[in-house]
């Protein structure tokens, strides 16, 4: 909250000397910031009827490079506090329903978000989780709501492999009765993006009073399991709308089983051919 306080009033600091037009767009940014993170400059623009030469100029004067730097600024402010509703909202400032529109829409964000997480990928990080993921003797894989597909997802990639993965994908008791059977190094994958489902949280943070080695995959620094977890991966998810954009996290895992199978290939082709037996006598395909 103090953060979006000093932010709120860095935008109408005396010392700016604001003009009738900067201060009217100030004020705009203090009532609809949660509006701001799915606008682009035009748009604001039109809904200010303000130049977008009076905007940049704005914006250089609170210390950003340009409206992008402040867009995402206010996203990782505001993205936490959106609700469904939020996003469609603001979902129909941006998108005319039209088939080719919303298609290009979607597509591009999914692009944008994989293109930011190629020039800001954390190799480090991430090869920190990869030799924590080789030595666990049992992966967690936590991922409750809409990141109940990617848990399920990992658990079946990593499982192919032979590497021994269990999902939790609510928050239900149910899920907790063989706890004592979980290998205490065992190593929990949290994956959640705002807003942070609560049920993500409680159960992180149930494995973080047991002493469990936590490993985060979020959207930024700000998230609700970065207190919970001893690594924290952060990569761009990006939304539009009500829908949620999970092609940088389904990545991360596919990069994750790719570099498994690649490190230990002799294990890995027994572990697929075990696989394709068993697919074969159960009639997995056709």
């Amino acid at each position: 909250m103090d953060m979006k306080n000093n932010f709120f009033d860095r935008l109408t600091d005396a010392s700016l000397k604001l003009n009738d037009y900067e201060f009217a767009l100030a004020e705009y940014i203090k009532e609809n910031y949660k509006k701001i993170a799915f606008l682009d400059m035009m748009d604001v623009s039109k809904i200010l009827s303000i130049e977008t030469v009076y905007i940049s100029s704005y914006i250089e004067k609170i210390g950003f490079k340009n409206y992008e730097e402040l867009r995402n600024f206010i996203r990782e402010l505001a993205m936490s506090e959106l609700k469904t509703t939020d996003r469609f909202e603001f979902s129909l400032i941006n998108i005319n329903p039209k088939i080719n529109d919303i298609k290009n829409v979607i597509i591009k964000k999914e692009i944008s978000n994989l293109n930011k997480m190629m020039e800001n990928f954390d190799e480090t990080t991430f090869y920190s989780i990869l030799e924590h993921i080789i030595k666990a003797p049992e992966i967690i894989v936590v991922g409750t709501r809409s990141s109940s597909i990617i848990a399920i997802y990992a658990e079946h990639m990593f499982n192919r492999l032979g590497k021994k993965t269990t999902k939790i994908i609510s928050g239900a008791t149910e899920n907790f009765d063989n706890f004592s059977l979980f290998d205490v190094n065992s190593l929990v994958l949290s994956i959640g993006f705002a807003r942070y489902p609560k049920e993500t949280i409680r159960i992180t943070n149930f494995f973080k009073k047991h002493n469990f080695k936590i490993i985060s995959i979020t959207d930024n620094v700000m998230s609700a399991l970065t207190p919970l977890s001893d690594i924290v991966l952060t990569i761009p998810c990006d939304s539009v709308s009500i829908t949620d954009f999970y092609a940088t996290p389904i990545s991360v895992i596919n990069m994750i089983t790719v570099l498994l199978s690649q490190i230990d290939k002799e294990g890995s082709i027994s572990y697929l051919n075990k696989y394709e037996d068993t697919a074969k006598d159960l009639g997995f395909y056709f």
